[in-house]
């Protein structure tokens, strides 16, 4: 299935507020469970702590994270907080180490943590899907006065290619390969969102790369600050590149999604997806599913990007097996599973 649909609309940042209330009750003790994730014994019963890996604050897993979160904690078993990590790549390594019990990740990225490939040193072959998310477009922004229209523009230039650890770092250089153009001849800088348009804005850089839902907070800025340009792809070169990539996909930004942005931008995009680990409780797994569709509302509403998550497209561009507790979820739903 490829129903990737084009957002129009201003970003809107969650505030951690949402996680408000979750602390524990007065004195309430805690012990361990043996996945190593805390637990509260509490007046109401067992709560299960946990952390969801998301993404920088000027991104959008960041404002996603934080509203699925408040999702879930609406089930009175789990208290789930939200962190703010360099993104796809950093979050796979943070659940390989037991540091959280739920993370957002590029599809693409996903899939090559699962198969070990670059840039991770072995397979973490124990990460499950729970769902779909929405698509993350990849946007090369430069200045408007820059000249460049194209990928193939970005030659020799300095380049905010994303954070360390990124899904955005990681697909970027791809997608500069895919036309050509590698990290030597370029100057890379490892910038996040934010602090990548703060250097495009003072020129310290000639273009930043950012892959995330659009419109992205950080590209609103930036067209809201001075007049920005977006690249575009060499479509019939990129259409060769993704038949060895398959959970990436060629993409339109639309006219008008940015101020001062009048044409229709053809770039590539990848599925943000939510995935945990397969050392999880099915039961458990099974309710966080759950209680999250049960609530969708509460993500749709947080951000301009949640209006794109929806049941319907909850298996789309899934790169990674499901896990148990979420295929029961679907299967209980009348969903084929079997594929999965």
């Amino acid at each position: 299935m490829k129903r990737f649909k084009k957002f129009i609309g201003t970003a809107v940042v969650a505030s951690l507020m949402v996680l408000a209330g979750c602390g524990a009750e007065s004195g309430s003790t805690n012990s361990g469970n043996e996945d190593g994730t805390s637990q509260e014994n509490t007046a109401s019963g067992e709560v299960t702590k946990m952390s969801i890996a998301t993404g920088g604050t000027t991104g959008v897993y960041f404002p996603i994270g934080a509203a699925i979160a408040q999702a879930i904690n609406t089930h009175d078993q789990f208290q789930v907080n939200t962190q703010s990590t360099g993104g796809s790549i950093a979050n796979m390594r943070m659940i390989d180490n037991g540091e959280v019990e739920l993370f957002l990740s590029a599809s693409n990225t996903a899939y090559a943590g699962l198969t070990g490939d670059d840039p991770f040193d072995a397979p973490i072959d124990h990460i499950r899907s729970i769902t779909s998310l929405y698509p993350e477009t990849f946007q090369f922004v430069v200045r408007k006065n820059s000249g460049m229209e194209t990928i193939y523009d970005l030659k020799g230039k300095r380049i905010a290619v994303g954070a360390p650890g990124s899904g955005t770092e990681r697909t970027g250089r791809l997608m500069l390969e895919a036309h050509g153009i590698s990290y030597d001849e370029i100057t890379p800088e490892f910038l996040g969102f934010g602090d990548a348009v703060t250097a495009l804005q003072d020129q310290g850089i000639d273009a930043a790369i950012i892959g995330s839902g659009v419109p992205t907070a950080a590209v609103v800025d930036a067209a809201s600050s001075m007049d920005i340009n977006l690249l575009t792809v060499d479509e019939e070169r990129f259409a060769e590149f993704i038949k060895s990539e398959p959970f990436i996909i060629m993409d339109t930004i639309p006219a008008g999604t940015y101020n001062g942005v009048e044409v229709d931008v053809v770039t590539a995009a990848s599925p943000a997806l939510l995935l945990t680990s397969s050392n999880r409780n099915e039961d458990e797994v099974y309710e966080i599913t759950k209680t999250l569709f049960d609530n969708l509302q509460t993500v749709q509403d947080a951000h301009v990007q949640g209006k794109n998550i929806s049941f319907d497209s909850a298996l789309e561009g899934l790169s990674i097996p499901l896990h148990p507790g979420a295929a029961k979820y679907y299967e209980e739903q009348g969903i084929d599973v079997s594929d999965k």
